[in-house]
């Protein structure tokens, strides 16, 4: 099982304060004076192949957002056209860890919003704010399972807040995905990160990871610390995965909390296609596999029958390829839910019911 630290609010620009929010182009204010965004023209079609980089930015670019506090400045990147946007949680947090009273957005035309929190995250470091807007162009997320290692990635945030020059004032970098499901473990850390070495500063954080067809693969978080220097890594900079992002987003979004469940389980990590040879498991299927070395400690994997060794491929109808799959199960699937989990066993496939328990915070 790999493991790193996810550095929460390196990627973050303090140093920045927001003045007062204020109406910009392409806005109309109702008999109450509240602000609606309405668009001068529709956004293009979304097109079906790879664009280049600069194709990739032109179409991001109204979505791609700037979020100042009292604290700092960081990035965002609108979802819905109805003006909910996703940013990570200690942008809107910092130290404190409770929401800053003043968010401001600022969207790429120069245009300001007060932002309200609808909720947040900080086991995976998400938040969901809203702006009072409407015909706003979101970007879509790219399934995990579409995106391959080596694969070209743009990352586009405000990084450092730098001012001046051409353009909407966010900065672009551009490389791969180096790895996919960094993972540290179920009760902490962020469970299937993106690692990239597009370069992500301070400023960056919340803002999107894109593919080269325009969609999120992440959302720009962190920086790998160097711990022979005691800076940060070159080149190694982390996102939280698009299929946990788009889970937590629609858990903020109904209930303006995640209320995840826990398996209980500790020393576990993806089914190779070699183990799953030696276990009986059809490769096609992966798995989480418990380390058979190590022990189940007691809680509801325990008391439901998982046993060190066993593999699990699904919980409560959610393929668990990985541990990234299993984080978003365990989002989809809340505390105190009984839910079916599958796994397979000297070869053969059983379901064990299993009362998901409360993440220790």
């Amino acid at each position: 099982m790999a493991a790193f630290v996810l550095l929460l609010g390196v990627a973050c620009s303090s140093g920045s304060k927001a003045g007062p929010a204020s109406p910009g182009s392409g806005e109309t204010q109702d008999a109450a004076g509240e602000k609606t965004a309405v668009l001068t023209s529709q956004p293009e079609a979304r097109p079906s192949g790879e664009l280049s980089v600069a194709g990739v930015v032109k179409l991001a670019e109204p979505a791609v957002v700037k979020i100042t506090t009292s604290t700092g400045v960081g990035s965002g990147f609108v979802v819905d056209e109805d003006g909910y946007i996703i940013t990570n949680n200690h942008v809107i947090a910092g130290l404190s860890g409770r929401p800053s009273t003043s968010i401001t957005v600022i969207m790429s035309d120069g245009a300001e919003y007060r932002a309200s929190v609808v909720g947040a995250d900080p086991r995976s470091d998400i938040a969901l704010l809203k702006i009072e807007a409407s015909g706003l162009a979101p970007l879509e997320f790219a399934p995990l399972s579409e995106v391959a290692v080596g694969q070209d990635v743009v990352a586009i945030g405000y990084a450092l807040d730098l001012s001046g020059g051409d353009g909407p004032g966010f900065t672009v970098t551009r490389g791969i995905v180096s790895a996919k499901n960094r993972s540290t473990s179920e009760s902490g850390g962020t469970l299937g990160a993106i690692q990239t070495d597009a370069a992500i500063n301070h400023g960056n954080s919340g803002g999107p990871l894109l593919t080269l067809t325009g969609k999120v693969v992440g959302v720009n978080t962190s920086i790998a610390p160097d711990y022979t220097t005691g800076g940060v890594a070159a080149g190694i900079g982390f996102a939280v995965g698009s299929d946990m992002v788009k889970a937590v987003y629609e858990e903020l979004r109904e209930n303006g909390q995640v209320n995840r469940g826990l398996l209980g389980i500790q020393g576990f990590e993806r089914l190779l296609p070699a183990k799953s040879r030696d276990l009986g498991v059809p490769e096609e299927l992966g798995g989480v596999y418990l380390d058979a070395a190590g022990d189940i400690p007691d809680g509801p994997a325990r008391r439901a029958g998982l046993r060190a060794g066993d593999v699990i491929v699904g919980v409560g109808g959610t393929a668990t390829r990985n541990e990234a799959d299993l984080a978003v199960a365990m989002v989809k699937h809340h505390a105190g839910q009984v839910v079916d989990v599958d796994i397979y066993r000297s070869g053969k496939k059983l379901t064990l019911r299993v009362t998901l328990g409360t993440p220790a915070e």
